[in-house]
């Protein structure tokens, strides 16, 4: 029975990714209130949605994720300077670096420091700015770009 449905879902996700579809059933969530840390419950401006979506729909994205990523990697497309979403980099590095910057610029000039919250960032990521960057920047064509859209 395991062998069955391990090929299914090796069916589903490769027609997925041959034809460009993400199929719209994996794009439904239960949506549930989650209280912001720290915050007053009472209030529902301190909670925020967030979004379970279905475990095919996860599983389909990781291998999306793994062979985006691969690409990238193999084509030399991403910012060095960037941490996030790549092997062997993290939140950790990326303050190692700034760290480095600053212990550098510290040889009797000012350094100065700006901090932002990106907590939300994701909640206002233009999507047809990002489908443009994937087409122009990352030269994503086709179907591999329709899937994304």
């Amino acid at each position: 029975m395991r062998g069955l449905l391990s090929l299914f879902i090796t069916l589903l996700f490769t027609k997925s990714l041959d034809t460009g579809y993400f199929p719209s059933d994996f794009k439904t969530a239960v949506i549930r209130p989650l209280l912001k840390t720290g915050l007053d419950s009472s209030q529902l401006k301190n909670y925020r949605p967030l979004s379970n979506l279905s475990f095919l729909s996860k599983l389909l994205e990781r291998v999306v994720q793994y062979r985006l990523q691969s690409f990238l990697d193999d084509n030399n497309l991403m910012q060095t300077s960037q941490s996030a979403y790549r092997r062997f980099h993290s939140t950790e590095s990326a303050v190692t670096k700034v760290y480095g910057d600053l212990l550098l610029a510290a040889d009797g000039r000012m350094s100065a420091l700006c901090l932002l919250d990106l907590m939300a960032a994701f909640d206002t990521v233009d999507h047809e700015l990002l489908m443009l960057k994937l087409e122009r920047q990352f030269e994503l064509r086709g179907v591999v770009l329709q899937w994304f859209h």
